[in-house]
């Protein structure tokens, strides 16, 4: 490595000459001792104080009089560019009639500033044209050849020397949570510098969801195998990646769980290739799952077999838990409010407009034992750039062979975010669509969503097939539909330059489907301008309406005439033109969602 400083260094004398230099730099004393030559070397102290040293002599093409700025910059290499160090810049340099100037600086380099392999420093004087010095090389501890040959501060700790142990061993019951691990506690001066402790922990079985390496505490998550976890903590200096110091292992004993099951289950959607259940924004998922029931037997004896008249109770309760998937440490959160084995799930940041990957997993519990469920993943695609579709359809069956036909479904004309759209010389250059469904047989699994070929327009006339179900015309066609829409904007905008971008959003669902009956219940006029009715065939006298617009903001509470027991109105002519949703809370109906345009 040596000798790659020396070459370095010659090097660049040799290239600064070439370019005949008139600002020479010193180097006078590094770090309190006096320099006598060659590279400065930073050793291993976080901060070196420089004293240097400039001459600068005026070109002989130079009027005398002339001033100009002088500054110290430091780099990493020679490709790298530089920076003014601390304490560099030296602000303009007077020559007093004369051709010759000088100047004194004290300035700081940082170790981390430096790739192991170091850099340099160099001078420049700037009168309309740059004069720099010659590079004078900086290296980082020539003697250091792996981490435990740091060369540290006196009083920097020795990770070889620190006290590590773990506490406690424990036993839990398979499904269960460990207690937290905890660690014998140590200091750490130079935390961030290359001489700084630095952690490592294991755990062999184990799902690791929290280090506090303040307080020395890890936390596990629930056990999902009936294998003993091993933890460990391994610890040495930041620099180099090597860990001499093992601590002892804590072992957690897992044994069987009194709670014999616990699996969740989305009903009726299917997975994406990439593990997911999608969603529209708008919609809730409903999650069910099996009865848990305890085995009081196992709970005497972990190594009791469950058997036919073992004495079987339920379990005391429930708890429901997501994780935003976007960030890998985000922790477990408990959904309120959610005790039993079903919950509808809905998204938790309902303001956030950008699509969100959740995990879900339930929690059984029973006194002072739990167990955890499987996970599902949901995909919730957040409803942005005014990307709507309207409106759910359900037509009226009149025999086997004759209904209602399908009406197209309007897609709105999306919009790029205004912090965009309010760039300089913006302009859209191009919407592009996508039309998908999902097939819902009566009789069978719904589908994935799926591209439909050719459809690729704003709006969208359905033309899959409608079959009637005659076993039972009550239960509509023997395959329903939903639709999204998917749009991606290509734009550009003028800076220094044209910036030429794209984005895309997928819409809501819509669906469709038929009865022999009247609709359960329909909007209309759908869009509206000026009055919007709600008829039903059930009794919606006491219900609760509100409205809001695609951000989740509540325009309409309760604002509405009831003509009859069956009928609804709404005077919507205040509202801004665009899309809104519509929920309607009633206690023949339940919870409905609609969505409607108001033009």
């Amino acid at each position: 490595m040596r000798n790659n400083y020396i070459f370095l260094f010659i090097f660049l004398i040799f290239s600064s000459a070439m370019v005949g230099q008139k600002v020479t730099l010193t180097p006078t004393v590094v770090n309190g001792a006096s320099f006598s030559g060659g590279a400065i070397n930073l050793a291993s102290v976080p901060t070196s104080t420089i004293s240097l040293a400039i001459k600068v002599e005026i070109p002989t093409n130079v009027a005398v009089g002339d001033n100009g700025t002088i500054k110290i910059f430091f780099s990493k290499g020679l490709a790298l560019g530089g920076n003014v160090a601390i304490g560099g810049d030296g602000g303009t340099l007077y020559f007093g009639g004369g051709k010759v100037a000088t100047k004194s600086f004290v300035i700081n380099l940082n170790w981390t500033d430096f790739l192991t392999s170091g850099g340099f420093i160099y001078a420049e004087y700037k009168s309309g044209v740059s004069y720099n010095s010659s590079n004078i090389a900086v290296i980082k501890n020539a003697t250091m050849t792996s981490g435990t040959t740091l060369n540290p501060p006196a009083d920097a700790p020795n990770p070889t020397k620190i006290v590590n142990t773990l506490c406690c061993n424990q036993t839990i019951r398979l499904g269960d949570k460990p207690a937290p691990i905890t660690g014998s506690q140590y200091l750490n001066p130079y935390k961030e510098e290359p001489y700084g402790i630095n952690s490592q922990w294991g755990a062999a079985n184990g799902s690791i969801i929290n280090l506090d390496d303040v307080n020395r505490v890890l936390t596990l998550d629930y056990t999902k195998e009936l294998k003993n976890i091993t933890v460990y903590r391994k610890l040495g200096y930041r620099y180099g990646g090597e860990f001499p110091n093992k601590s002892n292992d804590v072992i957690i004993t897992v044994v069987p769980t009194p709670i014999l099951t616990n699996t969740i289950f989305p009903n009726d959607i299917p997975i994406n290739p990439d593990g997911y259940y999608e969603l529209s924004g708008t919609k809730t998922i409903n999650l069910s799952g099996y009865v848990s029931f305890v085995n009081l037997n196992i709970l005497q004896d972990p190594n009791h077999t469950n058997q036919r008249g073992d004495n079987i109770v339920d379990v005391d309760g429930y708890r429901w838990e997501y994780h935003d998937d976007k960030l890998y440490n985000n922790p477990w959160i408990v959904i309120p409010n959610e005790t039993t084995g079903t919950i509808d799930f809905t998204n938790p940041n309902s303001l956030n407009l950008n699509d969100e990957n959740y995990s879900i997993r339930r929690i059984a519990i029973y006194k002072n034992i739990s167990r955890v469920s499987n996970i599902i993943k949901i995909a919730i695609k957040g409803i942005r750039n005014n990307n709507t579709i309207c409106c759910d359809q359900i037509l009226k069956i009149f025999s086997s062979t004759d209904f209602e036909k399908p009406q197209t479904i309007v897609g709105s004309t999306p919009a790029v975010d205004k912090a965009i759209s309010g760039q300089p010389n913006f302009f859209i250059q191009e919407i592009t669509y996508q039309w998908q469904n999902q097939s819902r047989p009566i009789n069978g699994s719904t589908s994935i969503w799926s591209n439909i070929v050719n459809a690729t327009s704003k709006d969208y006339l359905p033309t899959q097939p409608l079959i009637v179900n005659t076993s039972d015309r009550g239960r509509g066609f023997e395959t329903s539909y939903n639709y999204r829409r998917i749009a991606k904007i290509y734009y550009k905008y003028f800076t220094n330059k044209w910036i030429y971008e794209n984005v895309s959003s997928y819409s809501n669902e819509t669906f469709l489907n038929g009865t022999k009956y009247e609709p359960y219940i329909k909007l209309f006029p759908n869009p509206s301008t000026t009055i919007l009715n709600i008829e039903t065939t059930s009794n919606i006298t006491n219900s609760k309406i509100t409205i809001s617009n695609i951000t989740g903001v509540i325009v309409n509470t309760n604002n509405f005439t009831l003509e009859n027991s069956n009928l609804i109105s709404i005077n919507v002519s205040n509202l801004t033109p665009g899309t809104y949703f519509l929920t309607i809370e009633n206690d023949n109906l339940g919870i409905i969602n609609k969505i409607f345009i108001k033009q």
